[in-house]
């Protein structure tokens, strides 16, 4: 099995797949970041230990981010997709310099800018990783479900069919990443901000509670691991049979397939650090039975696309290519923000809350370790569990769930972005930030389209977004806004320079839609079905948030191994019905260029038909491996070399 991407997604395949007996060859474009992080495994603290040293590993896990949030900034880990030129006309240029001539033109096109992307309608915070991980090195971690008859796909037509697929698979996806929503709960940060919004008349009928989260607590001390594309690789599952073998090659590109007759015969990749080099035999071939393109929902098209099956410039309407529907109708979320510093509350510091109740045991420890350590702190809600440092009680991690009367989701937290950092003039400890993420609907004039007369840096087609929010979509997010301003009065006051905003769109980096998924009678708009099987193809599979079709608020990395769960099975039973169980993908090297029977140019004309897979519950026995064990919080007790499994 090929893989292309190494995210949380690609990481499923891998996983379910290698310990099923099936070998897997993964790309990643990006390199390795090795993090060395908090661990109780005494082995990782002497320097010369590899067992500190984590491959795909949430890089907020180091020890100096634990201690200082703001001190992460993710905004070095993204590369943003679409940048409109701008001019070369400078006034004030000393006049000797080079002017460009305007019948020459004026606009920039270097470092990835793109003359056809306008302004108006680009996604323009709209950004993507590279590395072995992807997003999930940095992501918030949160893993809410998607709201059923709101947000949530519908694989099957039958209600309770459909209900009772999610449920199985939410349930599993939970255990492969390690979602939690109990880690904050010893936080009188986090009770102060929940207790204050579940008494508002506003808010207090609207679900609000403790946000899912992929994290755990070490052994039950101030830090929390957080989870990535590392927890899925390496949780340690029960072994079926022999399992395959695993292999990663970073920093290497996946060009483009190569399909005829509805298969793929072959993938085409680059080895960048060769060409980085200057070497000359950079590309070469791997072949295998099954192709898994799961680089995010901005590479996956552009992968596909630069196959020729789509996508392109010169194919905006064509019929005839083998995914015709490719990034059309991409939905995104429009995002408010502000943060606010928590009102004063006197009764933090007391036995008893505002209505007279008992506090709990933890809580008036925590009191009374911080009144002896720090007498002289003013911030009384310092404190934490006798076991923690009473400088580190947990962040507040709180959220409002999508509703048919407020559709969109709400997160009223503290983390680490490319915006939003405290700074030093106010204690990090009072600031509260409130993320409101709302809908859009795919509709077909909200679309990516890959250029054919474009490369971006990595010497693909680059990616232009034609992307405008619906009227009914707009009012809506006027109303969020509003919605998040009430949720800020509850809690306290704003930040100078943190007043309410919405945020420049994509910078939720939740895309969907490029890739989407549907039933047979949505074939022409949508890109597979619900096995991740592309139409029309027998071996071809897409995977990652792109292929939620539907418009949603919430976080959607939960719902995408969902998908991935289930394709994982189709492609098991595919493989398995081929005769192909546990075979080895063929050898392949630097040195095995491409051959030239695969570079044939398609015919152009009616395509062959590939018969629809079948659509069908996953069955119980593909996810046996599901249970309660600890294999999370162990995870550091592993030997943790993500390159090779046996």
């Amino acid at each position: 099995v090929f893989i292309a991407g190494s995210g949380p997604i690609g990481a499923t395949y891998a996983r379910l797949l290698v310990d099923r007996g099936y070998s897997v060859c993964m790309v990643e474009i990006g390199d390795v970041q090795l993090v060395r992080a908090v661990t109780s495994h005494p082995s990782a603290l002497t320097p010369s230990s590899s067992d500190g040293l984590h491959p795909g590993a949430h890089l907020k896990n180091e020890i100096r981010f634990q201690k200082d949030i703001d001190a992460f900034v993710r905004s070095g880990a993204l590369s943003t997709v679409s940048i409109p030129t701008s001019s070369m006309v400078l006034p004030t240029l000393d006049p000797a310099a080079y002017r460009v001539d305007p019948k020459d033109g004026e606009a920039v096109i270097t470092h990835g800018r793109n003359p056809n992307q306008k302004i108006f309608d680009n996604l323009g915070a709209e950004a993507v990783t590279r590395c072995v991980g992807g997003m999930s090195t940095h992501w918030t971690c949160a893993t809410p479900e998607l709201v059923e008859g709101i947000e949530r796909p519908k694989i099957f037509a039958n209600n309770k069919e459909d209900h009772d697929e999610w449920e199985k698979l939410y349930n599993a996806a939970r255990t492969l990443i390690g979602t939690s929503s109990t880690q904050f709960d010893e936080s009188i940060r986090h009770n102060t901000v929940l207790d204050a919004l579940k008494k508002d008349p506003r808010f207090k009928d609207r679900g609000v509670r403790a946000l899912p989260l992929a994290c755990h607590r070490i052994n039950d001390g101030p830090y929390v691991r957080w989870h990535s594309a590392e927890n899925v690789s390496h949780t340690q599952l029960p072994p079926v049979g022999n399992r395959g073998f695993f292999r990663l090659l970073c920093n290497t590109r996946c060009t483009k397939l190569y399909e005829s007759g509805g298969e793929i015969q072959l993938v085409e990749v680059r080895d960048l650090i060769k060409a980085m080099q200057g070497e000359t035999d950079i590309d070469f071939g791997i072949k295998a039975k099954v192709y898994i393109v799961a680089a995010g929902a901005v590479a996956t098209p552009q992968i596909l696309a630069n196959s020729g099956f789509g996508g392109l410039r010169n194919q905006e309407a064509a019929t005839n290519v083998l995914i015709p529907s490719l990034g059309k109708r991409i939905t995104e979320q429009p995002m408010a923000f502000c943060q606010i510093v928590l009102r004063q509350v006197d009764a933090v510091d007391k036995d008893k809350d505002d209505e007279g109740k008992e506090r709990p045991e933890w809580w008036t420890s925590a009191v009374t370790a911080q009144k002896t350590e720090f007498p002289n702190d003013p911030i009384k809600m310092r404190g934490s569990p006798a076991r923690y440092s009473p400088v580190q009680d947990p962040e507040p991690q709180v959220n409002i769930p999508v509703s048919e009367k407020f559709p969109w989701h709400a997160q009223i937290h503290r983390d680490a972005f490319s915006y939003g950092e405290a700074g030093p003039l106010i204690d990090a400890r009072l600031v509260v930030d409130l993320r409101f993420f709302g809908m859009q609907d795919g509709v077909p004039e909200n679309r990516i389209i890959f250029e054919n007369d474009y490369k971006d840096t990595y010497g693909m087609p680059q990616a232009t977004f034609h992307y405008l929010p619906t009227p009914a979509r707009a009012k809506q997010a006027t109303d969020m806004m509003n919605d998040m301003t009430n949720a800020a009065h509850v809690l306290g006051g704003y930040l100078p320079g943190s007043n309410p905003q919405f945020m420049t769109p994509g910078l939720a980096l939740h895309l969907g839609g490029s890739i989407r998924l549907g039933t047979t009678g949505e074939k022409a708009e949508s890109v597979a079905d619900y096995n991740s099987r592309v139409w029309n193809t027998k071996n071809l599979y897409v995977a990652g948030n792109g292929t939620i079709p539907t418009a949603f608020a919430g976080n959607p990395t939960l719902t995408s191994i969902c998908f991935a769960i289930r394709s994982a099975f189709a492609i098991h039973e595919y493989l398995k019905s081929a005769g192909t169980a546990a075979a080895a993908t063929e050898s392949f090297s630097s040195t095995m260029v491409v051959p030239d029977k695969y570079k044939t140019p398609q015919k152009v004309g009616t395509r062959s038909v590939v018969p629809d897979s079948i659509i069908k519950p996953t069955p119980k026995e593909w996810l046996a491996w599901v249970n309660e064990n600890k294999r999370h919080t162990e995870l550091r007790d592993l030997t943790t070399s993500v390159f090779a499994h046996a």
